[in-house]
């Protein structure tokens, strides 16, 4: 009984620690455990721990009896932002160096012999920038975040001795904030403006995932992760130097993108494991920003402004997923991975709020196990590639705030802890 109540607690501490946020390709987050971030986030066929669930919750099959893991991951990215702000003249910003702490906490149970109950407490989407107040982007963003909580019960079914099936409930709260500077007359020589906006919302989507051991060395596993509606509800004030200008309700709409993985485990020796994996990740179901304003906003000319809308018009992209452990013993494990990210931001549609580019992620982690305990670390380090922001007459017509510049330097280092017991 004592550790079923410290077993609920600690979800309960993830569910409220997991609305953290990071700077990941698009919005997404893919380190779900550090035996899962050594491994380039790879896990999808591989049932070694109740963390499966995150990448495919059908594969908990593979798992005995009733079992606990939680942990976090400390993020922390970089990057440098140059922007033309006259001809000629370049001017260089960096990223403000913060960490975050994204967690997640997860436990299997299994009724009986073609059974499985779990629940994943995690975090799917975030992104957290931060700039200068005064730097030459801030017409576009001075601060950014989205935070998400996943809450994910799942129900896994043997219906083959060798074929699993799985669905579940993401039951996910997403938030947004920004602020960002409004010119008042003249951009970079009048007073500025200050907005700040914020909003949540609940929303409910499902999960589905199959988990096949095709021979005693090779197991195959195949997930999906539905679209989420966010309707997102809040609040927008207006500051001037002199005090509140403006201030009233806003909100706009969201679609979470569908998830779609693949992923193969092999067992190429008695203490070598291999796993390779694909993620399709559908995000262009993120075609705009579209930002309501009740009362409407007010422009420096006096136009009213009741919808503030930016085109985003994201494409869908692969990541690339390789990672293998070796056995040292029975306690000790020595795990790598390598990951290759593609970016979904078309380069018409850079901006500020998302400072990136494709991504290497390059993993290294140790794992621990005595008895029914196990703890497990791990390291990554990302790399983001330099991209070249050139911004077309009819975009800078738009006064977006995005200037011609260059993304580079980007970089982030990533430590993950995952502990976990047998119960």
């Amino acid at each position: 009984m004592k550790q079923k109540k410290l077993l609920a607690g600690a979800l309960c501490v993830a569910a409220s620690l997991a609305a953290q946020s990071v700077l990941g390709a698009g919005f997404g987050i893919y380190e779900g455990s550090a035996r899962g971030n050594a491994m380039g986030t790879e896990v999808t066929a591989d049932p070694a721990q109740p963390s499966v669930i995150y990448n495919n919750a059908a594969a908990m099959t593979g798992l005995e009896g009733t079992q606990f893991e939680a942990g976090l991951s400390l993020i922390n990215p970089n990057v440098t932002v140059a922007t033309m702000v006259a001809p000629g003249v370049t001017v260089e910003e960096d990223l403000e160096s913060n960490w975050y702490t994204p967690p997640h906490a997860y436990m299997t149970y299994q009724m009986n012999d073609k059974v499985w109950a779990g629940l994943g407490v995690f975090t799917r989407y975030g992104l957290g920038v931060e700039y200068d107040d005064d730097w030459a982007g801030r017409y576009n963003c001075q601060e950014a975040t989205i935070q998400s909580i996943d809450i994910n019960p799942s129900i896994a079914v043997k219906v083959m001795d060798k074929l699993s099936l799985a669905a579940g409930i993401r039951a996910e709260w997403f938030d947004f904030e920004l602020y960002k500077a409004v010119p008042t007359g003249e951009a970079f020589v009048d007073p500025d403006l200050q907005l700040h906006l914020a909003g949540d919302d609940w929303g409910l989507g499902y999960n589905l995932g199959a988990y096949y051991e095709a021979t005693e060395w090779l197991s195959l596993g195949l997930s999906y992760d539905s679209e989420i509606d966010q309707e997102i509800d809040g609040d927008y004030t207006v500051r001037s130097p002199l005090g509140v200008a403006a201030s009233g309700s806003g909100g706009g709409d969201v679609t979470t993108p569908g998830i779609l993985r693949f992923g193969a485990s092999a067992k190429a020796t008695e203490k070598l494991t291999v796993n390779a994996g694909i993620v399709y990740t559908m995000w262009s179901s993120y075609d705009e920003l579209a930002i309501a304003f009740n009362p409407p906003l007010m422009a420096s000319d006096g136009t009213l402004i009741p919808v503030s809308v930016t085109e985003k018009d994201w494409d869908d992209v692969l990541r690339y997923q390789l990672g293998v452990e070796y056995m040292l013993d029975e306690s000790w494990a020595l795990r790598a991975g390598y990951v290759y990210d593609e970016t979904p931001v078309p380069d018409e549609h850079v901006d500020y709020i998302v400072p990136a580019n494709d991504r290497h992620l390059i993993g290294l982690g140790v794992g621990y196990q005595k008895d029914d305990f196990f703890c497990d670390l791990s390291y990554t380090y990302l790399m983001i590639d330099d991209r070249d922001v050139t911004v077309s007459p009819e975009r800078m017509a738009l006064q977006e705030g995005v200037l011609p510049g260059e993304f580079k330097d980007g970089y982030t280092h990533i430590l993950g802890i995952t502990v976990g017991y047998k119960l």
